[in-house]
């Protein structure tokens, strides 16, 4: 294991079915973040797991725009299972790459923003997230599927237990 911090040296984003999205500098995967609440015991403050996970969002402002942003939205809308992103990287330490590949799914807003001369073109892209998976170095590192109440992490599903009781 290297101690030496990893970079990421670029990243490529395609929506399935359409081709290359368009030009980014910046992919803001969604958060995991496990729904708590507080508890008092013993005189202490603390928190406590519910087993369940907050709503994922993800996040990518483009540096064009791609007519492939209203297709991919128009076709999710007409088959209602929103928009595939695949999100492709390489990440780079100690002189050795590995492929960081974050697949996504949901629905989306655009935020075209407003138009300034003589700047850079931005187009925001806010996704309501149904699946996430990440794998990196061909390993998955999580699956998260709130239709099908899958949430992988490490290879561990944190929801078969619940599915297994109300399905």
């Amino acid at each position: 294991m290297s101690n030496l911090p990893q970079t990421m040296r670029d990243i490529n984003i395609f929506i399935d079915g359409i081709g290359h999205l368009g030009t980014s500098e910046e992919f803001e995967l969604p958060k995991i973040n496990q729904k708590k609440f507080s508890q008092e015991f013993g005189g202490f403050e603390r928190e406590v797991l519910t087993g369940s996970f907050e709503k994922m969002e993800a996040n990518v402002t483009l540096n064009e725009y791609s007519a492939a942003v209203f297709t991919a939205m128009a076709l999710g809308n007409v088959t209602g299972l929103g928009v595939n992103l695949t999100v492709k990287g390489s990440i780079f330490q100690d002189g050795k790459s590995k492929q960081a590949l974050a697949t996504i799914q949901g629905n989306i807003d655009i935020d075209d923003g407003s138009w300034k001369a003589n700047e850079q073109v931005k187009r925001k892209l806010k996704i309501s997230v149904n699946m996430y998976a990440m794998e990196i170095d061909g390993k998955q590192a999580c699956l998260f599927d709130v239709n099908h109440m899958i949430a992988i992490i490490d290879g561990v599903d944190f929801l078969a237990t619940l599915r297994s009781h109300i399905q």
